[in-house]
This record gives C-alpha cells, structure tokens and sequence, in this order.
C-alpha cells in the first residue's frame, strides 16, 4: 500500500494474470499492488508517501482508489506522524507499529464502504475511462462525448460516476494527466514549450503555459527553473 502525503506520482500495477493499471496518485488516494505483482512507480515531484506491506482477510482493490474523507485520512497520517516522532525523540508513546497497523485497517475500511456506496459496476467503467485516459492524453480532440461513446455511456452518466469514485470528472483527471506529464517533461527534458504542449495534448504552448499557471500558481518557465535548482 502506498499513501501520498504530498506531491504526485505516476504508478503501474502489472498484475498477476491481468493488463497493468495505471494512472497519477496524490494525497487522497490509495495505491494497492498485491503479492506476486509489480509495482512501478516515477515522482512528478518531490513526493513524501506511506509504504506498508500488510496480510488482510478483505480483498483490497487492485490499483489505485480515491478516497472521501481525506479529513480522517490525513488525521490518521498525522497521528503516525506524531507516533513516529515521539519514539524518534524517546518518548513515551503507542508503539509505531500499532498505530501503523492502525492506519492500513482504517484505510483499507474507507475504501472498501466507499466502493460499497459506488457499486462495482461503477468501479469497473471509471477502470476503463482512466485506462483511454492515459492512452489518449496526448490527443488534443479527445472530449468527455468521445470518451463516453467509447464506453457506450452518456456523459453525464460518465462524468456522475467517475466523480464519485475519483472526486473528480473526467476532463478534470484529463487536465492533471496532462499537467502531470507536463512537469515531468519540464524538469526532465530540454524541449521546448510548444514540443511539451504537443505532446501533453495541448495545440500551443501560449495555451499549455495559460493552464499551467491556473493550475499550480506558476508559469511553466519559473517550474522548470525550480526544479532544476
């Protein structure tokens, strides 16, 4: 299991028997990659994260599952946080492990009651949409219709269900795939701004760079320096 606490990543489940899942986690969301499997993972960004290997009666899903509360999650992170510090300094304290324990079991409970509130079904199709998502990003024509008439939905259906599995729409999961890819680009390479545009799906470089900044406050420039620093 692995927890964002901040900062972003692009991960791949190939698991045993089945194509690989893939996608971005950040705060919020839970990665699960089961025994026997492989677990890729590439940081857009400085990223901190909590890693636990656990045993479970419950069959966690495969792959990456965004949660509700993220009020309770980021409790729990605190509480580890607070648990790991006090033993760091010698203090009298729950011991680590149990608080750790703690967290996976809560975690793995939220997930499980909020895939119980979206229904498998749900889950299923919003697989299928961020799999054509991450294929496709770096098409510029690529809509919520084609992506729905891929999966032989409606739009609204699509957009309802994705948000409640992911918290987010479809276009808007599309704009932090490309931003994402985006960032990586920008601190890993020398191309120029229109070359990334392109290849993030975006027709110009003067649009990329006009996103960007609405996105995370900073034109794509001044990251790219940052970075690099």
């Amino acid at each position: 299991m692995l927890l964002p606490r901040n900062g972003a990543f692009s991960y791949e489940v190939d698991d045993v028997g089945e194509a690989g899942l893939r996608g971005e986690a950040r705060f919020g969301d839970v990665v699960i990659s089961p025994p026997g499997s492989t677990l890729r993972r590439r940081m857009h960004e400085p990223t901190a994260f909590f890693f636990a290997r656990f045993l479970t009666a419950l069959e966690p899903p495969i792959g990456c599952s965004r949660l509700r509360d993220v009020d309770r999650l980021r409790a729990n992170l605190s509480l580890l946080e607070s648990t790991q510090s006090a033993v760091e300094e010698g203090h009298q304290a729950l011991a680590a492990d149990l608080v750790a324990a703690h967290v996976v079991s809560d975690v793995l409970i939220a997930v499980h009651w909020d895939r119980t509130r979206a229904g498998t079904r749900e889950d299923a199709l919003v697989r299928k949409a961020v799999v054509f998502i991450l294929d496709n990003f770096a098409s510029p024509d690529l809509s919520l219709g084609d992506l729905a008439r891929t999966l032989g939905v409606s739009p609204s259906l699509l957009s309802r269900r994705f948000r409640d599995v992911r918290g987010v729409t479809p276009i808007q999961y599309l704009r932090d795939v490309r931003l994402g890819k985006a960032r990586e680009l920008l601190s890993g390479t020398d191309f120029t701004l229109q070359n990334i545009a392109e290849q993030c799906g975006y027709r110009s470089a003067f649009y990329l760079s006009r996103v960007f900044k609405v996105s995370t406050g900073q034109p794509p420039s001044e990251y790219r320096a940052g970075s690099r620093g």
